[in-house]
């Protein structure tokens, strides 16, 4: 897991591989920084192929 946080633009970006999922902790983080009034995140990785997912996105996005 990997948190970024922007001070200046109030963001928070929380980065899950695979195997991790979203526990207790995570969310009391969550809720402390929204709280905060910061915009908050939750990343999680695939499980299909990146190239083919982006072609795709970029095929669709030219329509």
């Amino acid at each position: 897991m990997r948190v970024y946080v922007n001070e200046e633009k109030k963001r928070v970006e929380i980065w899950l591989t695979r195997g991790e999922s979203v526990h207790d902790d995570i969310k009391e983080a969550v809720s402390g920084y929204c709280m905060e009034k910061y915009l908050t995140v939750i990343f999680r990785s695939g499980e299909r192929d990146l190239a083919e997912m982006t072609g795709i996105l970029l095929k669709d996005s030219r329509t």
